[in-house]
């Protein structure tokens, strides 16, 4: 894996705004009053989620896949939860709103207790730790 760069964050940041704005789109869609809306709708909302899973692929050759995945899911529910409340008319009661806390502390958990593993391998390549599993 390469080293973290911002670019590795900015795909994450893409794969986030495109899952929460095609899953948006895919229920926005199916109250269009025209022909063929709902299957634009979907369409546009299948294109939105390929390439959201593209950029999230992209994010996870410099990030741990873990902190990839938790970040993604966490943001994406939280930005899907708003879009619903102020585009689809949803609620947002007290225990949806407890609910996203929780998702969002459990992916900061995630990040903040991933060990990139730089440091470690670093030492193993100049020979001052040695390899898992072998003793000096």
């Amino acid at each position: 894996m390469e080293q973290t760069r911002p670019y590795h964050w900015y795909c994450l940041l893409g794969a986030i705004v495109l899952e929460a704005g095609g899953t948006t789109l895919m229920k926005l869609s199916q109250g269009w009053g025209f022909a063929h809306a709902a299957l634009l709708g979907l369409v546009l909302m299948w294109a939105a989620i390929c390439l959201s899973y593209y950029l999230l692929a992209l994010s996870t050759t410099g990030l741990p896949v873990g902190v990839a995945f938790a970040c993604w899911e966490g943001l994406g529910l939280t930005l899907i939860t708003l879009s619903s409340v102020f585009i689809l008319d949803e609620g947002l009661s007290l225990k949806r709103l407890l609910g996203l806390f929780c998702v969002l502390a459990g992916a900061l958990l995630v990040h903040r207790g991933t060990g990139h593993g730089d440091e470690p391998a670093a030492a193993r390549r100049s020979g001052s730790v040695p390899p898992p599993g072998r003793k000096h």
